[in-house]
């Protein structure tokens, strides 16, 4: 039997068969190994775009960052000038009040310089973490000029263009809430500067001579530290509401004892503090002659001093 395999592979057909076989064989492992090369040709490309996406998208960050780096500097530059421009005009202010030349341009140039300086710190507002230390200085040193700023908006909205009289004693006294001082030191200034120190109270020409400017610095003062509960114009709004008329106003403020038997409440028996009705200080009734012997014309001088705030 095996002579019989043998000598059949001897023959023509027998090599061509075995011939085949090995061919198919040879099919079968190229196939393979092409189906491996192929794989892994697939693997090296999914690499290769993988790369290709994270370079573009490195390259995207670089020049993202490299942009605002452009634009953080610029705007560094724009802030240094503010900054430079800001201190010049606080310098050139500085002068202005040392030679008691405060006006309207004067607080008209302050408010430019305070939009400057929200201006700045907006630019110095970092944009990410390498420009934390740079932004943080700029904030520290823009610091110093807000509280100039400050200082100088005191120092032009307390002293009176039109009278000269430096209101600085009435705020701090506010400040400190002490009320009854407070309300005894704007009788002192209005009589002051009205040469009525004497008389102790003002007639109609004295109200309406009364620098309208000067009205509001002490009303301003009265309202911004009671928190909108005394002052002139907290007056006003009560005057109108009782339709001008003097006693409903008077007794609403509660300067007024008992509106029935037209009873006045003593100046020592005012409430000073907090805790008083709105508009009860300061005692503009005083100030036009309550106490003074002229009661009889109080309602005509408290309209004519509504008419002037």
């Amino acid at each position: 039997m095996a002579k019989m395999d043998t000598g059949k592979w001897q023959t023509p057909l027998g090599y061509y068969e075995k011939a085949i076989q090995e061919l198919m064989h040879m099919q079968e492992s190229l196939q393979g190994d092409f189906k491996t090369l192929e794989n892994n040709y697939l693997h090296t490309l999914q690499e290769i775009n993988s790369l290709t996406t994270k370079l573009i998208n490195t390259q995207e960050s670089l020049d993202n960052n490299q942009k605002k780096s452009q634009e953080f500097q610029k705007k560094l530059a724009e802030a240094e000038y503010i900054t430079q421009t800001a201190q010049q005009e606080i310098k050139l202010l500085k002068n202005m009040i040392n030679e008691q030349n405060t006006n309207c341009q004067s607080n008209q140039e302050l408010a430019e310089i305070k939009e400057q300086l929200a201006l700045l710190i907006e630019l110095s507002k970092p944009k990410n973490i390498f420009q934390d230390d740079v932004a943080t200085q700029i904030i520290q040193s823009i610091s110093g000029l807000q509280e100039q700023v400050a200082q100088l908006a005191d120092e032009l909205t307390l002293v009176s263009p039109a009278s000269g009289l430096d209101y600085k004693r009435l705020q701090e006294l506010l400040l400190a809430e002490k009320w009854h001082e407070a309300d005894i030191t704007t009788y002192n200034y209005i009589l002051k500067k009205s040469e009525r120190k004497r008389e102790g109270w003002l007639d109609d020409g004295d109200i309406k001579k009364f620098p309208r400017h000067d009205l509001r610095i002490i009303n301003n003062l009265w309202v911004k530290y009671s928190e909108g509960k005394f002052g002139f114009s907290v007056q006003k709004r009560i005057w109108r509401e009782c339709k001008k008329d003097y006693k409903r106003f008077c007794d609403r403020v509660q300067w007024l004892l008992s509106l029935e038997k037209n009873e006045w409440r003593k100046y020592e028996d005012y409430n000073f503090s907090l805790e008083a009705p709105d508009g009860h200080l300061p005692s503009t009734v005083k100030i036009l002659g309550l106490g003074g012997g002229n009661v009889g014309w109080l309602e005509h001088r408290l309209k004519i001093f509504m008419s002037r705030y």
